[in-house]
């Protein structure tokens, strides 16, 4: 659930209207790019051309992960805005940075005050729901949303925000129907924006168990984008649900050929180390918190993952609840609460971890491993029902989960006391 980011970009704002430049075999991004260099070119003293040569950087980070295109597209902005201050266009590129990079509740403000400014310009409204989803403001996103289907009804970027709401509520049924309704909307051009789509409905596929629908979307978005990277993770995330861990290894590698990120390299850490390749998985590791340590206190971090990797592998759960502390200071989404309930019941802080998880589940999320917790975190409560419940729910909603091996355990374990409970009532 973590970094929604700004979505769809290219459809945010319209081509250039300038000569377009003949690249056939580049991708959108690119072209945008080629096409705001030209007219700046020609036209170096308008403010414009700036803003478009930013948003094509920002498109190309989503299509590569290779983060440095944020800095051409900060000095895009910079120099956009030298020549026309406070131009909404340019402003509104740096809002698209901020998410991008992280800084959500700098993003939040600046979207807010340009709303005040500009209360009908409908993706303005799009970018307080990216930043609010981000930091756990659900109400604020959803009444966000709900402006800008009031504003233009059935819009692309509205209908793909709506979906991670409702992902966000437990109502993957809806949240499927409006990826849909966006993917049939966008332009065959638009390769990774369909790529895109296609690989967030196969990521909520296989978060309620069904894997070949799942693989079936991620095929297609290979096809639209061929190696797109964020489709070969959520792959390798299918092969390790049918456990064939060195497909997955395999996937992984090929994904952090180019443009690694600290995430992929801790999904390929725990890849490797579920394919039995232990010395390989042991300098992966060591290479993730190498990198992620690197960030910890930076708004574009790797920290719930260094989260869990403490608790787990690197066998520091007070380091872990230190990193937690630092996320939830300055969020409050559902990845972020279940983070930090399970950092608080690793140091057998029971009671905080309840409260804590109790706040993301009351949500309404519905997560396999955020259900596992709470069923975890209810046991060491000394309340087997609740933890029954909890258990059975994860293992329902998806039996293939990463957590369900610990599931069914724990759900051994614990039927022998729920039925002398049960006996004694």
């Amino acid at each position: 659930m973590k970094n929604i980011g700004v979505v769809v970009l290219s459809l945010l704002l319209a081509p250039a209207t300038y000569a377009q430049v003949p690249l056939k075999s580049a991708t959108p991004a690119e072209q945008k790019i080629a096409w705001a260099e030209a007219a700046i070119k020609a036209h170096p003293d308008r403010s414009q051309p700036y803003n478009e040569l930013a948003v094509g950087c920002v498109n190309r980070v989503r299509e590569t992960a290779d983060s440095s295109y944020y800095d051409q597209a900060e000095t895009a902005i910079r120099k956009s805005l030298e020549l026309t201050p406070d131009n909404l266009e340019g402003q509104k590129a740096r809002v698209m940075i901020l998410v991008g990079r992280g800084a959500f509740a700098r993003a939040l403000d600046l979207a807010k005050a340009l709303n005040k400014k500009t209360p009908d310009d409908v993706l303005l409204y799009g970018f307080i729901a990216d930043a609010a989803i981000e930091l756990g403001e659900y109400a604020d996103a959803e009444t966000a949303v709900q402006w800008m289907l009031d504003l233009r009804p059935g819009n692309v970027p509205a209908l793909l925000r709506g979906a991670s709401l409702r992902r966000l509520y437990g109502d993957t049924g809806g949240a499927m129907l409006f990826f849909s309704q966006a993917y049939q909307q966008m332009p065959p051009t638009q390769v990774e924006d369909l790529a895109w789509t296609l690989t967030q409905m196969a990521d909520l596929q296989l978060s309620v168990g069904h894997i070949d629908d799942s693989e079936g979307l991620l095929r297609s978005a290979l096809q639209n984008f061929p190696g797109y990277y964020q489709a070969r993770e959520t792959l390798a995330r299918v092969q390790t649900a049918r456990q064939h861990y060195s497909e997955a290894v395999e996937l992984l590698r090929q994904r952090n050929q180019s443009f690694p990120t600290t995430a992929s390299r801790y999904a390929l850490a725990e890849a490797l180390e579920r394919a039995g390749q232990t010395a390989d998985a042991n300098s992966a590791y060591k290479e993730f918190e190498t990198s992620a340590r690197r960030t910890i206190n930076s708004a574009d971090n790797a920290n719930e993952e260094l989260i869990f990797y403490y608790l787990a592998r690197g066998h520091n759960a007070a380091e872990g609840l230190r990193i937690a502390r630092i996320e939830i200071a300055k969020r409050h989404d559902v990845g972020t609460l279940d983070a930090y309930a399970w950092a608080l019941y690793a140091n057998a802080r029971y009671d905080e971890a309840q409260k804590q998880i109790a706040k993301a589940l009351a949500v309404g999320v519905r997560d396999a491993a955020l259900l596992y917790h709470a069923g975890a975190i209810a046991e060491s409560l000394k309340d087997g029902s609740a933890a029954t419940r909890f258990l059975k729910a994860s293992l329902e909603l998806n039996p293939s989960s990463e957590t369900a091996g610990a599931a069914r355990e724990a759900l051994e374990k614990l039927a022998p006391a729920t039925a002398e409970a049960r006996h004694t009532q």
